[in-house]
Parts: structure tokens; sequence; C-alpha cells
């Protein structure tokens, strides 16, 4: 039997029009993978990326990108994880998303069109004097071939139009992000975030920058001891075709 989702229960909206339907393949501005590309390449980095850290087991890139006078951040570690689905089960639950995702304190799902295709709104805690902000995100799921020996890849596109603006918050106009996972062989993983976005406001490029390069740090650090928590241990989810002591056994013929 699946297990419960985790995550806040939302009822699934109908479709919200035709056009966004046909977004379902990816189209981000930064030269990721589109959604029948597998995402294992994310571990290859051209002369473009440049490492400005290199601690504790991860590696943080960053890249300027050439229509923007932003930069774009990749972080990079690798660990041992002997249950696949439990990367699965964290990712599910949007509660515990603010101890492990730098920055936010709040993420929901609101509105869904399969397991692979979601909707998600985070919010963002920064210090004081910033204003808070806010993300409104098309989050597509991919697996590559392979199944338990290839890899997933979360691709995140800005799509600030789908909800109403509040006062709360300020609205990010530009993001874009990635979290990959790539499996090695036996139990080894590797797993990537890469981030670029406009913090919109008051806040200047350059702080955001700053603000940037933290975030694939310490939400690798924190994402790779969360996950061996024993409540993500042993879960099945039947969209993704994965590796762990919950899926159930394959039917003798």
């Amino acid at each position: 039997m699946k297990p419960p989702h985790l995550g806040p229960s939302i009822a699934p909206r109908r479709p919200l029009n035709a056009v966004l339907c046909a977004l379902l393949c990816l189209v981000c501005g930064l030269g990721l993978a589109h959604a029948g590309d597998p995402p294992a390449a994310m571990g290859d980095l051209d002369d473009s990326w440049r490492l400005v850290s290199d601690r504790n087991d991860i590696q943080v890139y960053m890249r300027h990108r050439d229509d923007s006078r932003l930069k774009t951040f990749r972080g990079v570690t690798r660990m041992t994880l002997r249950d696949q689905y439990a990367m699965v089960a964290v990712l599910e639950d949007y509660a515990s998303y603010p101890r492990w995702l730098h920055f936010v304190d709040g993420a929901e799902e609101f509105d869904r069109q399969s397991p692979l295709l979601r909707y998600l709104r985070f919010t963002t805690h920064l210090p004081w004097p910033l204003a808070n902000r806010e993300a409104v995100l098309q989050a597509d799921v991919v697996q590559a071939p392979g199944g338990p020996e290839g890899g997933v890849a979360i691709h995140l596109r800005n799509r600030p139009e789908l909800l109403p603006p509040t006062d709360r918050y300020v609205r990010f106009p530009e993001m874009d992000g990635l979290l990959a996972v790539e499996f090695l062989g036996g139990d080894e993983i590797e797993l990537t975030y890469q981030l670029i976005m406009d913090a919109g406001g008051y806040i200047p490029a350059w702080l955001s920058n700053i603000l940037l390069r933290d975030a694939p740090y310490f939400t690798l650090d924190r994402l790779r001891r969360i996950v061996l928590r024993p409540e993500y241990q042993g879960q099945y989810y039947d969209y993704l075709d994965l590796r762990g002591p919950g899926r159930p056994a394959d039917p003798v013929e």
C-alpha cells in the first residue's frame, strides 16, 4: 500500500488552460535539460563554471549568464543513500522544507496536474531590513532512462502569473532552479542543487548574488542529513521507478 501523502492535503484543481498544458516541456533559460532529456549530466561542468567554495564535501560553482547581471550558482555533493525513495519522501513533505531549503520558511503545493507536474509557492524569510519574498513555481519531475540506475531531476521554473500578488511579500520576478539526484552505482548518489534568481524590490544584484552563493551549500548540507531520518525510510511512490525496502515485491509469475 502506498503511504499517505506527506504534504498538505490540497485537492487538484481543473487544468488552468490549454496554454499551461502545453508548457509541460521545460523552457528554462539556464541551459538545463528538457523534459525528455536525462538529468544524469548535471554533474558535468564546462569551463564557464568557476569553483567558489569547497568545504564539507560540498562544491559550489558559479557562472555568469550572458543575458543577465545575475550569476547562477550550483552545489554538488555525494553521499550514501540505501533507500532511494527516502529522497522522494522528503520532497513530498512540504512542512519539512524550512528545515533544509535555505531561506525558505514555508512551502505549499497549490495545484497538481500529475505527480510529475506540480505548482508550488515558497515564502522566504530574509534578515531585517529586507522585505520577505515569495516564489510561484512550476515543478517538473523528470526520471532518466534506466530507473534506479539513472537519476531524477526536479526543474523549477518561475510562474509568478499563476497566483494573485499579496501585500505581505515581494514576488521574485525571476527564479529558475534544479534539484537533481544521480545514481552512481551501489548506494552512492550525487546531489546537484542549482539556482538563479532576481530577488526584486530593493535588493541590489550584488547582494542577491551573495545570498545565492550560500544557498546551495546550506541546502545540500541539510538535505543529506534530513534524508537519513527514520521517518523517511521504507516508503514507496509508484510514479518513480526507484530502489528501496518500501517498494512492493515483484509478483511471482
